[in-house]
């Protein structure tokens, strides 16, 4: 028995340990789908379970039902069995263990070494997969403490103290920062404050980015000349992370692994998003203990809602630094506690004047021209009532300042007459900008109006390839453009995935898109380009040389990474053709995507697949609505579990083909397709005797491979509810080798129901090799394919008698339907074996 030396010390460590596990997947477990559990209802309870203990033992170990509950001694199994668990499933780290051992009686090494460690939880009596308690596998302990071993070095190599600070912040755009002192000390005041929020709000181009990052450099000590002048005691942060939305937004997932990569933690990046929420919040946690965080997002009101979220939930010691438009201000108020607000204005007169004075001196140090040297030195030297007049007209606005003095010395334009139109311009910003931008696009030449016109035609920032096609421009005029709108401070370039990107402000975009609209021919034309170019696109990285096809040869089976980093620009090319009734576009754009959807938005392959069957229908194509209804729809409604609508459409499909000759192949092929898929419906709705019946009459239909192989699968699913599993077995294998013809199908259903065949046959190692083979890169896998991957593992080790690996493996499948969306015909089977496994543990 160890003795617990210091109870209240002892307590406040284990209950540190047990509650980083409250938010784990494994450990999270839902009320209601545990009501009649003997697991209990609460990540207590699965930790109390694991060691055989009860749930109030646990909560009395960890201080909860008060200090004289505290156990003057804990069996060593037991102890060591709670550290297991800790240590296993979260980051905490060697100096937590070694600061709980120095509570109890257990000799101690200081500093721990691996050895000792390993021994210690060698002890642990934990429950195992043939149902009884006992040690850990030596190789688990082994990774365990390689991990903690590695975490501990890793803390060290980020320790400040010891090595530079960690941040990732962008580059400043201009050599000097001018003004703002009191935002800056309202920002200051809020840093050294308990408050973890704080919002920079205010228009655009009013400086919300310029002044955030100003304060993140002066946070790792790296501030200018005019910072330091203030005096002011800025604390020092050890890490900095920046996070920037603006146009391009950020994902959720984006923001985790940005989180991850900054703190060392890389190998989190791939994980699924719930299991990389539990870990990079653990890993923030931990990290904040001993050093301090700060996070700024630029634009969060252009990022994903799971990151407020997130935000509002962080640990002690991180802080948030928000900016938006102002506009948002009161949203943020009511979702965020306690979060300081800095509004910010146009520039005070005198700062205002200092900034124009940079701005005007910049121009004359930049160009070479005398003319516009001449006109500088003018608006330099022009009364200074000229000057605050200018100020005024732009309400201080750094944006509005910096484009007027741009137009000022291209345009040939005296100040005072400048600031006379701008008078005439209007009173709000809006106005002002519309007003400012007209200028510069009077300055534009043709190629460079060619590409702002046509930058709103994506959702994320574009590459040249991109780009240059759309506003047709070759690479020396699209070049050139470039250059003039970045001159013009319209855009800049950004390094994405190893491409340079083309960012512009939000208003930049805007102002494009009216211009755009006024010139409808110039947009039909465009439109045409952007179409043909995503449609080139689809072709050059999904479609495949067999099977020949105008459906089939888009089947998955090569890297779907290239058309993810453009998914979102497809989708708005999808979306427009919708919205403008080009139903020829949005009928090739379906086409293409149909499979690719299946893997990464069902809903969406539903939605569109019903609007561009009734496109197909209009345009009397009924080869394509044949196939829209039967396989993108009747297949994908099957899938979300809407059995009625599905066999709907299935029927309506076979209706279209009873029009059309049986000569075609692909209306002989969809005409077997359309009857299999009707069966399959029929075993899901529990009728193997109907489904069999139609599989009779399909089954010595001779079709293109690529049927084959699917009729063979529901021919396999057949013998799988007449538990034939031998025969199953045979169908699909031989499903599998068929597909080899045409290059090979990953598809989920081939290799799952086999590996779960299989496992029920008792060949577990074929059936583990299926179940990887669900997994077409592992790095890089999607949530649908990740779901069956984890429900078949879960089969297959309670099949081994690992019954506490099996739930956790089934827990995960679980979490990842919840997060996938819709409700996929899957789910209740996941649930209902879920609580089979809870049954036998």
């Amino acid at each position: 028995m160890a003795e617990i030396e210091d109870q209240k010390k002892f307590a406040e460590l284990l209950s540190l340990g047990v509650k980083e596990l409250k938010l784990h997947p494994d450990y999270k477990i839902k009320r209601k789908k545990v009501e009649n559990s003997s697991l209990g209802q609460s990540y207590i309870a699965n930790v109390a379970n694991g060691l055989g203990v009860s749930s109030n033992t646990i909560k009395s170990w960890i201080g909860q039902m008060g200090l004289k509950y505290i156990p003057g001694r804990i069996d060593d199994g037991k102890l060591f069995g709670v550290i297991w668990i800790v240590l296993k499933n979260t980051d905490l780290d060697i100096d937590w263990f070694s600061k709980l051992m120095e509570t109890t009686s257990i000799p101690i090494l200081k500093p721990a070494l691996p050895a000792w460690v390993s021994s210690c939880l060698e002890k642990a009596k934990i429950l195992g997969a043939d149902n009884s308690f006992g040690a850990p596998l030596n190789e688990e302990v082994e990774e365990v403490v390689k991990q903690l071993f590695a975490n501990k070095q890793q803390a060290e190599d980020a320790n400040p103290k010891k090595h530079s600070i960690i941040h990732n912040l962008p580059t400043r755009w201009s050599g000097v920062f001018i003004g703002r002192h009191i935002d800056l000390e309202a920002i200051r005041q809020w840093v050294i404050s308990p408050s973890p929020l704080c919002l920079i709000a205010g228009w655009a181009g009013i400086g919300k980015t310029t002044i955030a990052l100003e304060v993140a450099y002066t946070c790792v000590q790296e501030h200018y000349k005019e910072i330091e002048k203030l005096k002011m005691d800025w604390p020092k942060f050890n890490s900095i992370i920046w996070f920037s939305a603006d146009w391009k937004g950020l994902t959720f997932s984006d923001f985790l692994n940005t989180i991850a990569y900054q703190l060392g933690r890389i190998e989190q990046i791939n994980r699924s998003i719930d299991e990389k929420r539990f870990v990079v919040r653990n890993a923030l946690a931990n990290y904040a203990k001993e050093e301090s965080v700060l996070l700024v997002i630029d634009s969060i009101d252009t990022a994903e809602s799971e990151i407020y979220e997130f935000i509002t939930n962080l640990p002690q010691g991180v802080k948030v630094l928000l900016t938006s438009r102002e506009n948002l201000q009161q949203k943020y108020r009511n979702n965020f506690r306690d979060m300081v607000t800095i509004q910010l204005k146009g520039l005070e007169k005198d700062d205002a004047l200092d900034y124009l004075s940079y701005e005007v001196q910049q121009h004359m140090k930049m160009s070479n021209s005398s003319t516009k040297q001449e006109q500088m030195e003018q608006l330099l030297n022009s009364p200074r009532e000229v000057r605050e007049e200018l100020i005024s007209a732009t309400a201080g606005n750094p944006k509005a300042i910096a484009l007027s003095i741009a137009y000022i010395a291209d345009d040939d334009i005296p100040a005072q007459q400048l600031i006379e139109e701008l008078g005439k311009a209007g009173y709000s910003l809006l106005e002002l900008f519309d007003f400012l931008f007209g200028r510069t696009w009077e300055r534009c030449n043709e190629d460079t109006l060619l590409l702002w016109k046509v930058l709103c035609f994506f959702s994320k920032p574009p590459d040249e390839e991109s780009w240059a096609h759309v506003a047709g421009l070759d690479a020396r005029r699209f070049h050139f453009a470039v250059d003039q709108m970045k001159l013009f401070a319209l855009i800049q370039g950004e390094r994405i995935e190893g491409k340079i990107h083309y960012l512009g402000h939000q208003t930049v975009v805007t102002y494009g898109e009216q211009r755009l609209l006024e010139d409808k021919q110039f947009e039909n034309i465009a439109r045409k380009r952007w179409s043909q170019y995503y449609i080139q696109y689809l072709d050059n990285h999904l479609k495949r040389d067999l099977p020949e096809s105008i459906y089939w040869s888009y089947l998955l089976g090569r890297d779907l990474e290239e058309i993810k980093k453009e998914w979102l620009n497809i989708l708005k090319v999808i979306k427009w053709a919708n919205k403008s009734d080009q139903k020829e576009l949005l009928i090739e754009l379906v086409i293409r995507v149909s499979h690719f959807l299946s893997r990464i938005n069902l809903p969406l392959r539903v939605k569109y697949g019903k609007i561009a069957a009734d496109y197909a229908k209009q345009l009397r194509k009924p080869t394509h609505e044949a196939f829209f209804r039967i396989d993108t729809l009747g297949w994908a409604m099957m899938e979300v579990n809407n059995l009625d609508d599905s066999l709907l459409q299935i029927d309506s499909g076979l209706k279209t083909l009873d029009q059309l000759s049986s000569d075609n192949s692909d209306v002989y092929d969809l005409k077997a397709w359309g009857l299999a898929l009707k069966a399959r419906l029929f075993l899901k709705k529990n009728n193997p005797k109907k489904a069999e019946r139609i599989l009779k009459e399909v089954r010595e239909v001779s079709t293109t491979p690529v049927i084959q192989h699917r009729i063979l699968l529901v021919r396999g699913d057949l013998f799988m509810l007449y538990k034939n599993y031998e025969a199953a077995i045979q169908l699909y294998e031989e499903a599998n080798e068929i597909s080899l013809i045409y290059g090979g199908e990953k598809t989920i259903e081939a290799y799952f129901n086999l590996g779960v065949a299989y496992v029920i046959c008792d060949k577990l190692k074929e059936a583990e090799k299926c179940f990887n083979s669900l997994l077409y890169q592992k790095d890089k896998a999607n949530q649908i394919e990740l779901i069956y991957y984890h429900y078949g593992m879960a089969q297959l080790l309670l099949r081994k008698g690992k019954h506490m690996e099996a739930l956790q493996s089934s827990e995960k499948a679980i979490n990842l339907i919840d997060s996938w969306g819709p409700t996929i015909s899957i789910r209740k089977e996941v649930e209902e074996f879920n609580d089979v496994i809870k049954h036998n543990i």
